[in-house]
C-alpha cells in the first residue's frame, strides 16, 4: 500500500511546476505520513491502556529523532530505492483501478495528517492524569 500511496503522491508533486525533485519530496512525505501514524498509534494506546511514560525532554527528542530516522529508513528501503519498478508497475493500471487509488491516497492523506493532530489534541494531554 505504501509503495502505491508514494506512486500517487509523485503523480500528484509532478503537477507542481516548482517542484524539481518529486520522487525525494514524495519519499519524505509518505515517511512524514507513516510517522504520522505510528505516533497516532502510540498516542491512542497510551490512551487507551492509561499507560504512563515520564520522558524528559532529551529523551522524548532523542526518541522522536531515531524514530524518524527509522521510519525514513524503512521508507527508502520501500520507496526511493524501488521508485522506478513502482512507476513501472502502477502506470499500467487500468482506468477503474486508478481511480480507486486515486481516491485510496486521498483518504489516507486526509486521515494520517487529521488523525494525529485529533488524537495529540484531545488525547494526549489526559494521559497520565
Amino acid at each position: 500500500m505504501i509503495k502505491e500511496i508514494y506512486y500517487w503522491m509523485i503523480f500528484y508533486l509532478r503537477k507542481v511546476p516548482s517542484n524539481d525533485m518529486p520522487e525525494f519530496n514524495s519519499f519524505l512525505s509518505v515517511s512524514l505520513m507513516v510517522f504520522f501514524n505510528i505516533a497516532t498509534i502510540f498516542i491512542v494506546t497510551r490512551y487507551l491502556f492509561d499507560i504512563s511514560v515520564q520522558l524528559n525532554h532529551n529523551e522524548t527528542t532523542l526518541l522522536g529523532i531515531s524514530s524518524g530516522i527509522f521510519v525514513g529508513f524503512i521508507c527508502y528501503l520501500f520507496t526511493y530505492r524501488q521508485k522506478k519498478e513502482i512507476q513501472v508497475k502502477f502506470n499500467n493500471l487500468p482506468l477503474k483501478r486508478r481511480i480507486q487509488g486515486k481516491v485510496i491516497f486521498w483518504i489516507y492523506v486526509i486521515l494520517s495528517f487529521s488523525s494525529i493532530f485529533i488524537a495529540g489534541v484531545n488525547l494526549a494531554p489526559t494521559i497520565g492524569n
